[in-house]
């Protein structure tokens, strides 16, 4: 039996739909006041409404230790997709209790609980390229003198308890996805950029990063599991494109006029600006969040290529279906 942690989330919600096609026993753990209406409607699409009733759900937080050790029993494997992405560091404690806290809790119980498995969803954000790489890879170090958010410091002290559990006699593997570029019920972290780019006063910068489908994460996982490659990481990532060719490629298929890149410039003084939101306790622009605005990261995938013998789903076929997909759920709530 496989054991899934944020389960009503988007990489969760897909990730369960390849379980259930594979006819794996599946436990999913949700939050008390998780609806379960997204996760049903997307099986429904997919015509898997048996396999959606066949879920055995259970409520519980990643503090609730003893509901924990009642989860995990009979467990062979976990899943831990559950995290808590944002990139607001005022809500740093919020971040760091789930991505940090509760991944540490996890690990520790799966090993008292001698759960075989432990596959765990890190994030691009703790690879840093160094002056001498050209790409960054699964041997890319994370670099304590760069600016990092709190999500990211997060996602590195969570994968450093999984890492610790190996030591422990876990077996676990590691995925970074890129930017996950999905569609579930319009209100997920990953949708935003749907929103954004619509808007009308839409604007984005030539800052480069990677971006992946959500579809190809789920799978890939799985495919790994099957695999039996333990004591691994793996880098999932399409493909890289600026932030304005992405919003410009969404906004081109509604017929909206394309934007210009912020300036260097222009950004700088909104960082500055921002400051003064800070010291009010407001939203602010970090130096983590200046950089990824401005960066230019490339990845590669050679390792997880070596293994899945096939392209990723490109980039433009993602957006094409996932902005769809947004669209008519949006659409469907502004109707009802």
């Amino acid at each position: 039996m496989v054991f899934v942690t944020g389960a009503t989330g988007l990489i969760g919600s897909y990730l369960l739909m390849e379980l259930a096609k594979k006819g794996e026993s599946i436990r999913a753990l949700k939050r008390k006041n998780s609806s379960l209406k997204a996760v049903q409607n997307l099986f429904d699409s997919h015509s898997l409404s048996q396999e959606f009733q066949q879920i055995e759900w259970v409520e519980a937080d990643l503090e609730s230790i003893p509901k924990l050790i009642e989860c995990l029993q009979g467990i062979e494997t976990i899943y831990h997709t559950a995290a808590h992405v944002g990139f607001d560091d005022r809500f740093r404690r919020d971040i760091h209790k789930v991505n940090s806290e509760g991944t540490e809790n996890l690990v520790n119980l799966a090993i008292s609980e001698q759960v075989s498995n432990f596959v765990y969803v890190s994030s691009i954000s703790v690879l840093d390229n160094s002056p001498n790489e050209k790409m960054i890879t699964e041997n890319s170090k994370w670099d304590p003198e760069k600016p990092h958010s709190e999500y990211a410091i997060s996602k590195k002290k969570g994968e450093m308890n999984v890492w610790r559990g190996s030591q422990e006699g876990l077996n676990v593997l590691v995925v970074y996805p890129s930017v996950v570029i999905g569609s579930l019920d319009g209100q997920r972290a990953s949708e935003r950029i749907f929103k954004l780019a619509y808007h009308k006063n839409a604007f984005a910068t030539e800052g480069k990063t990677g971006y992946v489908d959500v579809r190809d994460v789920a799978r890939i996982m799985v495919e790994l599991v099957e695999a039996k490659k333990w004591n691994q990481g793996y880098i999932l990532n399409s493909g890289e494109r600026s932030f304005v060719d992405i919003f410009n490629y969404l906004r081109t298929k509604k017929n909206l006029k394309p934007i210009q890149a912020v300036s260097l410039s222009k950004l700088k003084l909104v960082k500055f600006l921002s400051l003064f939101s800070k010291f009010f306790g407001g939203p602010f622009m970090s130096k983590a969040s200046f950089q990824a605005l401005t960066g230019n990261s490339t990845y590669s995938t050679e390792k997880i290529q070596s293994i899945i013998q096939r392209p990723f789903i490109s980039i433009e076929e993602a957006l094409n279906d996932h902005s769809e997909q947004y669209l008519r759920i949006i659409n469907q709530k502004n109707s009802d």
